[in-house]
């Protein structure tokens, strides 16, 4: 598999060993979450899958920023704890993000590794990497930039563009590029009880160095994948990857893949714009899964527009793919329960549609993981299937294949999980079928009404195709 490693600007084989090793940033948790956290989670979410699928164990880290400035502010002007807001909002991200079908990860947060931030933190100032400023309150601790020769090499920035990046102003500082590893305690974070001992006194740490911290605890260094919006890019990857190399003195993760933006209508979503789409109001109109059809509809790299319009699109492509696995295993039951007939001898069309599905998307996900052909893969071979039902001859094995194929690849994109499938009808039931349709040849449309009615009170719904009568759960 080939994916974009943002460190070295070109696509690359991956190289991995049977455990991947995997840490994705999480949510500053002061707010909703909104549909950019969702492609973040969604995105990275499919790549494990792909890789679980190829048969790696991946051993995955996304966590949880519990204490910042943000976390502070709305503590204070809410009148509560640091730990009330962010508890509260990493709460609703978890329920926001099940309903998208992500798996379950490691999810540490900042406050449970303070211990291991301190130690870090006076490493540096041991190497020669920080220095202490003393404050009013306190003493606050920077990164030395220009000690780390290889800083701007994730970004790619030029010196100048990182001298005019820098929004932690400090007449104190050595450097304009110098950022945090710890600050002193402000009068605010008091206020929300978000204050920590140190050897610089009582404060809390910069936002850059938890994530260094937290993944070298739980994955090792170097460990192999990290991803994240490109938004993240810098100041908090560059910064993060510069805390990371200083420590270990080794390049601290192998490949670094970010995604792009969620736009609306064109533009970036802000709160100046007024234009931030939360997860939760999204799945207020639409099933989870459609939109994580929509997060994936774009490939990963490339921004993607929300607006009601794609997201109507993207509902009527997945409810195309769900009908057509559903009218594969509507014929699977038929077949089953004995109301259809299975052919020795068949028409190789579906065995034939069935593997070159299987191809065109193990390509896609392949050429770092282009999700909108593996779609377009699944669409053609929806195409083809709604034909071939319609017209050719079927054999049970071969749509069982099918339908195993179809639902295995769509569940690695995190859709159609919770699929039910159509049942196997007893004998008395299929009997109850015949007579219906008998019913309906001879214009006994009362009789037949009758029994349509006696199965959506079992639970069924029939529905008449060429092919005679099939169900489905209502």
């Amino acid at each position: 598999m080939k994916v974009y490693n943002t460190l070295t600007k070109q696509k690359e084989e991956l190289k991995l060993e049977k455990t991947v090793r995997m840490y994705v940033c999480g949510i500053t948790a002061y707010d909703y979450s909104h549909i950019g956290h969702a492609r973040c989670a969604v995105v990275f979410d499919t790549l494990r899958r792909y890789l679980e699928w190829k048969g790696h164990a991946v051993r995955y880290v996304q966590n949880f920023t519990d204490v910042d400035d943000k976390i502070v502010k709305k503590a204070v002007k809410e009148g509560k704890s640091f730990k009330e807001i962010s508890e509260y909002f990493i709460s609703a991200y978890k329920e926001d993000i099940k309903k998208l079908n992500v798996r379950d990860s490691i999810n540490p947060r900042v406050t449970e590794n303070m211990d291991e931030i301190i130690s870090a933190i006076g490493r540096l100032l041991e190497k020669g990497y920080a220095y202490v400023v003393e404050g009013e309150n306190g003493s606050d601790v920077y990164f030395h930039v220009p000690a780390l020769k290889s800083y701007g090499k994730l970004s790619g920035m030029s010196l100048d563009e990182l001298n005019r990046h820098r929004i932690e102003p400090n007449p104190r500082k050595r450097d304009v590029k110098d950022f945090a590893l710890w600050k002193s305690a402000k009068e605010e974070d008091v206020k929300a009880k978000a204050v920590f001992n140190s050897p610089w006194g009582t404060g809390r740490p910069g936002w850059h160095i938890e994530c260094s911290v937290m993944a070298e605890k739980y994955l090792g260094l170097p460990f192999d994948i990290h991803g994240g919006g490109k938004d993240l890019i810098f100041p908090h990857h560059e910064n993060e990857r510069a805390q990371s190399l200083a420590l270990s003195g080794v390049e601290p993760v192998r490949y670094w893949i970010h995604n792009d933006f969620v736009m609306v209508r064109g533009e970036k979503m802000s709160k100046s714009l007024g234009n931030i789409v939360k997860i939760r109001d999204v799945l207020r109109k639409y099933d989870g899964e459609v939109l994580r059809y929509f997060l994936l509809s774009a490939h990963y790299r490339t921004a993607i527009d929300y607006s009601e319009e794609s997201m109507e699109k993207c509902r009527k492509a997945y409810e195309y793919l769900r009908n057509t696995l559903e009218a594969i295993d509507m014929e699977i039951a038929a077949l089953k329960s004995g109301a259809g007939v299975t052919l020795s001898q068949p028409s190789p069309e579906l065995r034939e549609a069935t593997e070159t599905l299987r191809k065109e998307f193990v390509a896609a996900m392949e050429d770092d993981m282009n999700t909108p052909l593996a779609f377009a893969a699944l669409h053609r071979f929806a195409n083809s299937v709604n034909r071939i039902v319609k017209n050719a001859d079927l054999n049970l094995d071969y749509l069982s294949r099918a339908f195993d194929t179809m639902k295995e690849l769509c569940s690695i994109l995190g859709i159609l999980e919770n699929y039910r499938r159509v049942p196997v009808l007893n004998s008395d039931m299929i009997e109850l079928i015949k007579e219906r349709e008998l019913c309906r040849r001879e214009k006994n449309f009362e009789r037949a009404d009758e029994i349509r009615e006696k199965f959506r009170d079992m639970g069924y719904q029939l529905i008449d195709t060429p092919r005679g009568t099939r169900w489905r759960v209502v």
